[in-house]
């Protein structure tokens, strides 16, 4: 991980409505980083203030104070400057299909390129990539995204995104409403597309698992603040913490609790299935051995 972040808040605060009856502090005094190439998930209960804190890393909103930097320069200082960072941070809403207008997928992928002012062959070309990258398959692209099913339409809408090819790519609950299967699918489509760029990618979730699975680092909302910011294994160690905050630890971490208490002991903290076979295939070996 490089030691410069590419993306990263200062004293961040954002007021709803302030001034009125109604004025809610949604994000207070909030500092994060994000680095070039890394899986960053931010978890935290609804009302913890995730949505309001991505909406201000590509200018959607700006701070009520504080400052939002990208590559060290403020990306609220100019219309240059938003217009930059709209093209190299990328934001996938929950629910995006809702926001698909176009006559045909191809047309709504290529929207972003277009605007990005691009020739017809790279936007032709950006197309196609990011369409492989979220799984649409072409025979798709000349139909309309409105005949698609839900899953279809997250995807050519994940597509619009990576389509202007991001240097980070926000997702807030992107598997929102889908199904096990396809959530996994998706999610797989957007690892590959990490893998395949380097681009960062930040996922705002609800599960637990999810955020074990895919991110090297996680950030824990809570009351508009960051309560923890580490690798998983750090994290899920404080699962009275993160109860109080009205989060679940991980079905595994929790499995892993029940086997302590009847005295069996894996090393660190066990947070994916994957993780917990290696152990018990490991403490089975060591007992065949004894």
């Amino acid at each position: 991980m490089e030691s410069n972040p590419i993306l990263r808040t200062e004293n961040l605060c954002h007021v709803y409505s302030a001034g009125t009856p109604f004025e809610l502090t949604a994000v207070r005094d909030v500092n994060i980083e994000v680095h070039a190439g890394e899986v960053l998930a931010i978890i935290g209960h609804t009302g913890s203030g995730k949505s309001t804190l991505i909406q201000h890393l590509n200018a959607l909103i700006k701070p009520t104070s504080g400052r939002v930097l990208y590559e060290g320069r403020d990306i609220n200082e100019s219309k240059d400057s938003i217009r930059a960072v709209r093209g190299n941070v990328g934001l996938v809403f929950q629910y995006p299909e809702y926001q698909l207008f176009e006559e045909t997928v191809y047309k709504d992928i290529a929207f972003g390129p277009k605007n990005m002012k691009l020739g017809a062959q790279e936007i032709d070309r950006r197309v196609r990539e990011a369409a492989g990258f979220a799984g649409v398959p072409e025979e798709l692209l000349e139909r309309s995204p409105f005949e698609l099913s839900g899953g279809q339409k997250r995807r050519v809408a994940i597509a619009g995104v990576i389509a202007m090819m991001p240097r980070v790519l926000v997702l807030d609950e992107p598997m929102a409403g889908l199904d096990p299967a396809g959530r996994r699918d998706i999610m797989e489509n957007i690892m590959g597309y990490h893998r395949e760029t380097g681009a960062a990618v930040v996922i705002v979730t609800h599960s637990m698992e999810e955020a074990a699975r895919y991110a090297g680092r996680m950030i824990v909302m809570d009351r508009g603040s960051v309560a923890m910011d580490g690798a998983p294994e750090e994290v899920f160690s404080h699962g009275e913490e993160l109860r109080a905050m009205g989060l679940e630890i991980p079905e595994m971490t929790k499995l892993q609790i029940e086997l302590q208490k009847l005295g069996i002991e894996l090393r660190g903290t066990v947070y994916t299935l994957e993780r917990m076979r290696d152990e018990l295939l490991r403490l089975e070996r060591g007992r065949r051995r004894a």
